[in-house]
């Protein structure tokens, strides 16, 4: 395993699709590990309203920016931080231009897990073992949050959060939600399986603690992106296709974006040499147009590779 605290080595934006976690592509609080004796759940409440402290000067950090049809829609940053099997993902992102004209909409979201040598061994049955997810974020001015607790072994304890809109939400099946991880375990742990060579292929059952659903991994093989104005990445990732099966917690009545979402690609691969494989790229074609989210700086260590060096991802735009 990776430590990235040892020298170099939203949700996701609303009805567009920028993984938080991987957006962030996708998307990540300082202070200890958490533990899994439930205690960050004794007052859920507080926690999934306490805003979440991404360190910036702690472990991996990445930062991407989002385009649909050419319009930029989204900023986001996420900090992997690694202590042998351990791991802590803080994630934050906002919306942009038009879209947050619209929604003036931010979220951040938080992991804390441990991963086993098994998830490397056996890429099909990733069984990374969550501790805590939380996510916070508003749209429209209206506040939402949840926060997901488990026990040791990984499994949903406890699952609480802001009153979903069920007029307007497709209910989760009962029974559903227990052998299930949240997205961002699962983008961890997929990277793992990248970073030591194999394929991205697998079958998730993620739950975030307001939706529920089964994301399929496909690997489409290697592709060589060549040097633009709009990333840091020169060189050749991997593909992995991602098809989604929604089983509840979605808007019944669901965007045109939504409804034709298709040929959803993630591309991995290492824009610090001799780092670790990261997302580096997504892609999105729908009827309206393609959205796309770069990688436009990475830090680790005293290694830090950035499209515009100093600038603030997240901060406000004159």
């Amino acid at each position: 395993m990776t430590s990235f605290e040892q020298g170099p080595a939203s949700r996701s934006l609303r009805r567009l699709g920028l993984g938080l976690g991987f957006a962030a592509s996708l998307g990540v609080a300082a202070g200890a590990l958490a533990s899994t004796d439930g205690g960050a759940a004794r007052d859920a409440e507080a926690l999934g309203t306490q805003p979440i402290e991404v360190p910036l000067e702690s472990g991996l950090r990445l930062e991407y920016e989002g385009y649909f049809g050419g319009l930029h829609v989204g900023s986001a940053r996420a900090v992997l931080v690694r202590e042998g099997s351990r791991y802590r993902v803080s994630a934050e992102a906002r919306a942009r231009g038009i879209l947050e004209w619209f929604s003036e909409w931010r979220g951040q979201a938080e992991t804390r897990g441990r991963l086993s040598d098994e998830d490397v061994r056996n890429a099909a049955k990733l069984a990374p073992k969550p501790a805590m997810h939380r996510n916070r974020g508003e749209w429209r001015g209206d506040p939402r949050w949840s926060v997901l607790s488990y026990d040791e072994e990984g499994r949903v304890s406890k699952a609480e959060g802001s009153p979903p809109d069920e007029d307007e939400l497709t209910p989760i099946p009962e029974g559903t939600t227990q052998n299930t991880i949240d997205p961002i375990s699962a983008i961890v742990a997929m990277a793992e399986v990248l970073d030591e060579g194999g394929r991205c292929e697998a079958e998730l059952q993620l739950y975030d603690g307001r939706r529920r659903y089964n994301v399929q991994l496909t690997d489409e093989g290697e592709r060589t992106f060549a040097p633009n104005d709009y990333t840091i990445f020169d060189g050749t990732a991997r593909a992995c296709r991602i098809e989604i099966e929604r089983l509840g917690g979605f808007r019944v009545e669901r965007s045109k974006y939504s409804e034709t979402a298709r040929d959803r690609t993630v591309y991995v691969g290492r824009p610090i040499p001799g780092g670790p494989a990261v997302p580096v790229r997504v892609e999105i074609e729908t009827a309206l147009g393609e959205a796309v989210v770069h990688l436009v700086g990475a830090y680790l260590a005293d290694q830090r590779i950035a499209l515009e060096p100093g600038r603030d991802v997240m901060a406000d735009e004159d």
